[in-house]
């Protein structure tokens, strides 16, 4: 029998949570899988399944799967492993489509009785016609059906798919994402992929019109032959980047433990992702600046980059991961440097490239600031720049790196840990948020940089600037490292995949 089109998954008119408990020891599930649909707004039925019954969350807890009192869709497992048999049988009964397992315990514990019970599982879905989403795993995320587990993913969609055989890394992947700005069309954690898998769900997303790039952390699969068909048929439609997880011996065996993967050589996943033309990553960090760069960048032409920012020893670090990946930083010609002596104090900056442009920013806002007086009025007078405030050194600046003809893209750079208290603030207000706005609607490509965030201190007071950033349309990256090799790898994805880049930046949210 053919698999149905997994459409549908996506779409449940009713959920039922197989576990649902009162007890407080247990909250966990409540938050996981019914908390969440009710914050999203799923307009479906939510059945909370236990044998005590009782109300949990203004909802009447039925004992049975049997005793809803209408169609179940979606059926979540959240009990012991040895029970989910009976449950399968009753979903035939309400005539369930997916059964998802939360519940661990088979295959990925490499013992035999596991093993059996998942194959025992899987014969009894295939006899009713129900699909299976797991075992060990949390489900699925898709904000046009407002379906999730987790209560604070964002109640609106964007371009990306996501596919992640860990429920763990799938949250840390979506969650660093939405911080940089990007929004996902679905994301589904599938742990063991006893039925529905990697393969599966990759040939959904490519065909997806809600998916413009494909993300997938994927620890192992059971047929290599058949991914490599799907991956090149993906790629050749849609950017697919590609973390697997498990490349080390050591993390070969986790990968065994964790999910019961069969993981494979890293050479062998290294051959093949770069045979069908995915983009491969090697951590969760990786990816979401990858995917930043491929939703938020216009790929440069070339390797020639200037980088623009604030603290000479962050501009040489700037250096380093630039030069470490290809990319060039060529001396800015006289005619520029000369304009620019007329618009940055020689004392304390670099008119080189790097650029070190401290003194630039905010001339104009040091004069309201000193102005304000004690230390104890600079916040009033912030409150007066209403940040972000430009002015015209900052925008000639960025003009003059216009008319440099074999200049391909900018890095707008920032640090703000080395400062402290309210100058931190201050520092902000007058020099990040006016960078980004001149830097803004240019001719050249160019990546913002908000690096060397350590600790609260720091990253509070940079909210500001990430949202601009954001709202400015610029990628954001949070070191150079990260930025230099995601712009490098655009590059080179660019090139060897011509014109699908087109269309895809300005649909994130």
């Amino acid at each position: 029998m053919s698999p149905p089109h997994l459409e549908y998954i996506f779409r449940p008119q009713s959920i039922a949570v197989v576990g649902a408990s009162t007890d407080p020891m247990r909250w966990f599930i409540n938050e996981f899988y019914i908390e969440p649909l009710l914050k999203m707004g799923y307009q479906g039925k939510i059945y909370p399944i236990n044998p005590r019954g009782g109300e949990i969350v203004g909802l009447p807890v039925y004992r049975r799967l049997r005793d809803v009192p209408g169609p179940v869709d979606h059926v979540i497992s959240c009990i012991p492993a040895r029970e989910t048999p009976q449950v399968l049988d009753e979903c035939a009964e309400v005539g369930a489509r997916i059964f998802q397992l939360y519940t661990a315990g088979f295959a990925e514990t490499g013992e035999p009785e596991g093993v059996e019970l998942q194959r025992r599982l899987l014969e009894i879905a295939r006899r009713h016609n129900i699909r299976i989403l797991g075992p060990n795993c949390m489900g699925i995320y898709c904000p046009s059906t407002k379906v999730s587990f987790c209560i604070n993913y964002p109640l609106e969609g964007g371009p990306v798919g996501l596919i992640a055989q860990s429920g763990s890394n799938a949250t840390y992947i979506i969650r660093s994402a939405v911080v940089r700005g990007l929004r996902f069309s679905k994301a589904v954690s599938y742990g063991n992929a006893c039925d529905i898998n990697e393969c599966d769900l990759l040939d959904y997303l490519a065909d997806d019109p809600e998916t413009k790039v494909i993300a997938a952390y994927i620890e192992g699969t059971a047929d290599g032959e058949r991914l490599r068909k799907v991956l090149a048929r993906a790629a050749s439609l849609k950017p697919i980047v590609v973390y697997k997880g498990g490349y080390t011996s050591g993390g070969a065996r986790a990968a065994s433990s964790h999910t019961g993967a069969l993981a494979g050589s890293d050479a062998a996943w290294d051959g093949l992702l770069k045979q069908v033309g995915a983009i491969k990553v090697h951590s969760v960090d990786e990816m979401v600046d990858m995917l930043v760069a491929l939703l938020r960048m216009v790929p440069p032409r070339g390797f020639n980059a200037c980088a623009v920012g604030n603290g000479g020893g962050a501009s040489l670090l700037a250096t380093d991961e630039m030069e470490r990946v290809g990319f060039r930083l060529p001396p800015i010609p006289p005619d520029i440097r000369e304009c620019f002596k007329g618009l940055v104090p020689l004392a304390g900056s670099m008119l080189r490239n790097p650029i070190d442009a401290a003194p630039l920013m905010g001339i104009e806002q040091v004069r309201l600031l000193d102005r304000a007086g004690d230390l104890s009025r600079w916040e009033e007078a912030l409150q007066e720049m209403r940040f972000p405030r430009g002015d015209k050194g900052m925008g000639d600046f960025m003009a003059a790196l216009e008319d440099w003809p074999e200049l391909d893209f900018l890095i707008l750079h920032y640090s703000i840990d080395s400062l402290p208290g309210i100058i931190r603030e201050w520092a902000i207000a007058t020099g990040a948020g006016p960078m980004i706005m001149a830097g803004k609607g240019r001719r050249l490509p160019a990546a913002t940089v908000i690096h060397f965030i350590a600790n609260e201190d720091s990253w509070r007071p940079s909210l500001k600037t990430q949202q601009l950033c954001i709202e400015a349309g610029f990628p954001l990256f949070l070191s150079m490292r990260g930025a230099a090799r995601a712009i490098r790898r655009l590059i080179d994805f660019d090139r060897t995949h011509p014109g699908m880049l087109t269309g895809i930046r300005g649909n994130e949210a």
